[in-house]
């Protein structure tokens, strides 16, 4: 593992982008779980407005359908807002990290030129010392 303080910055930025990416799905998922039920209680409402003699007879069942429905519309809601900031919270960490491992390349990148700069200096006097 003698990578450079950059390579390992890269690597677990790239880690964080794919935790990011998962929390994502996560988001997306929930979000279609809420879309789904919240058209089913549009239905339900819609079937209980409903003058079909069937409907009338199922208007109980439909109530306790609906209720659990709200219920669940409800526990999405909670699900949906804790997943945003898990979301927020690894994307804030992924763009440090990011940051990090910028300035971690800019260092190193400064510590060559410097080292080929005394090389250069070096070999400059070398020359010069036994020129003379």
């Amino acid at each position: 593992m003698a990578g450079s303080r950059a390579d390992k910055l890269a690597r677990l930025v790239r880690v964080q982008r794919q935790i990011e990416r998962m929390t994502e799905s996560e988001l997306s998922l929930t979000l279609r779980a809420q879309v789904v039920t919240e058209e089913t209680q549009a239905a339900l409402v819609d079937a209980v407005g409903s003058f079909d003699p069937v409907h009338a007879a199922m208007s109980h069942q439909y109530a306790l359908r609906f209720q659990r429905l709200s219920a669940r519309a409800q526990q999405l809601t909670g699900v949906r807002a804790m997943q945003e900031r898990r979301m927020l919270t690894e994307k804030t960490k992924a763009d440090r990290l990011a940051d990090q491992a910028a300035e971690a390349a800019e260092d190193e990148d400064r510590i060559a030129e410097d080292e080929a700069l005394l090389d250069l200096i070096e070999a400059s006097l070398g020359a010069r010392a036994s020129s003379y």
